[in-house]
């Protein structure tokens, strides 16, 4: 007994190294990044905070499409260059301010969405190969794109503000700098410390799950199972923990106020969160991942799942194009022909980073993967530079950790998938034995 005991832990904990090695050894990395790299703690809780708001929405638009089975979606660059549109657009016309964001957003709508349902479109003619479709797709949509803003702009299309124009005035110019009122405009609406947004987003997540039971039972007269309340119990314990490490460490208290962050791009991201949230326990979300789980049989259960794909990279499109918005308005300007380019690449391996695969992935893992990948990407140079004495081994190391992490993601789904078919197949003539054994 005590043998079998032993050697159900050890499978456990093979499975769990297996299944969680990227994030694993990114974690050793950014510990062992930030002992090389002796900055002060905020400095790296700025800036890690920054990216985090910065980032977050575009590796979140990759959620939807794997649970509908298509992978990692690399075409969410279309998304990203309908935002850019959608800025250009706006700029061209002289909008500043919120308005000028508020104006790109709605023009990037329509955009990203027919981007997304013709991408969708495609990668119905191309099941089980959406992946490299959409990088593929990616560097066809960029030469159109390049066609239109270098040369058509100008000679075919006419451009208000000149100053988008190149000085012989064919071509837009690059970079395109958002003016001053316009540049952070999201940000500024509203910004606290860092100590006071976690603890007043603690306090506010732990006021909704007492409403919820509240009204659960108050309402609908249920039969509460407190010993199973084990989400209230662990946000009210890390609410704890938190006034407990704030009080105790002088150091964290000063990071944390040091940090100022947005509130209302918070509130946006929250948003985005609650909708995907919401969305899988819908009957559209049930149908995405029905489609997601076997293709075959949605199918036979009446479910139309090549609507149901169009819609999940629609919906993946859209997202990427608000968070390309974000991202454009926090850093307050952009390469025009470039900036779109490794939307995908970086997102995909944030999220593969989280330790989500390309058959599976979730909220927290978006969360987690946003924050060891960006803390990598901080510390790295200053690493490289302490270490070496060369701040370009830093730059070198995250570029390849970034396609490399990619690559592992992939190469570790491969092997799980052969596996899998082994251990299948193992089973199956297992029990073909069996009843030939019967029938002798």
């Amino acid at each position: 007994m005590g043998n079998e005991k032993k050697h159900k832990a050890g499978v456990f904990l093979e499975k769990l190294l297996i299944n969680n090695a990227v994030t694993i050894l990114f974690c050793i990395i950014c510990v062992a990044g930030i002992i090389l790299a002796k900055q002060p703690l905020s400095f790296i809780v700025g800036e890690i905070s920054t990216r985090l708001f910065r980032n977050l929405i575009l590796i979140l638009a990759l959620l939807v499409p794997v649970w509908a089975g298509m992978g990692l979606n690399f075409s969410i660059v279309l998304g990203a260059m309908s935002a850019q549109i959608g800025i250009i657009v706006a700029t061209n016309f002289s909008v500043s301010g919120f308005a000028c964001l508020m104006v790109s957003f709605i023009v990037s709508i329509p955009l990203s969405l027919l981007f997304g349902n013709l991408t969708g479109r495609l990668f119905n003619q191309t099941k089980g190969q959406e992946m490299i479709t959409g990088m593929i797709l990616g560097f066809f949509a960029k030469g159109i794109y390049d066609l239109v803003f270098m040369f058509l702009c100008g000679p075919v299309i006419p451009i208000k503000n000149q100053t988008l124009l190149l000085t012989n005035g064919i071509g837009l110019t690059t970079p395109i700098n958002l003016e001053a009122d316009t540049k952070g405009a999201i940000n500024k609406m509203w910004s606290m410390s860092l100590d006071q947004a976690i603890g007043w987003g603690l306090i506010a997540l732990l006021a909704v799950q007492v409403a919820v039971l509240a009204y659960k039972i108050g309402v609908k007269r249920e039969k509460i199972r407190w010993a199973g309340q084990y989400k209230l119990y662990l946000t009210a314990a890390l609410l704890a923990a938190f006034k407990v490490l704030c009080a105790a460490s002088k150091t964290v208290l000063f990071a944390l106020q040091f940090t100022d962050v947005p509130v209302v791009t918070g509130i946006l991201i929250f948003c985005v969160c609650i909708y995907i949230t919401f969305l899988s326990r819908t009957k559209l979300g049930s149908d995405i991942n029905a489609v997601g789980q076997n293709m075959n049989i949605a199918v036979s259960m009446g479910i139309p799942a090549d609507k149901i794909r169009i819609t999940a990279i629609m919906i993946s499109t859209l997202l990427a194009g608000l968070g390309q918005l974000i991202f454009i308005q926090d850093i307050g300007n952009f390469t025009t022909y470039t900036a779109h380019e490794n939307v995908g690449t970086f997102a995909i391996a944030a999220l593969l980073v989280g330790g989500a695969s390309i058959k599976k992935a979730t909220i927290g893992q978006a969360v987690l993967g946003a924050l060891l990948f960006h803390t990598m990407f901080i510390i790295s140079p200053i690493a490289g530079k302490n270490l070496f004495d060369n701040a370009q081994l830093g730059e070198y190391f995250r570029v390849f950790a970034c396609y490399a992490v990619i690559a592992v993601a992939l190469a570790l789904h491969a092997w799980k998938t052969v596996m899998a078919k082994r251990v299948d197949d193992s089973e199956s003539e297992a029990l073909e034995e069996k009843e030939a054994q019967r029938a002798a």
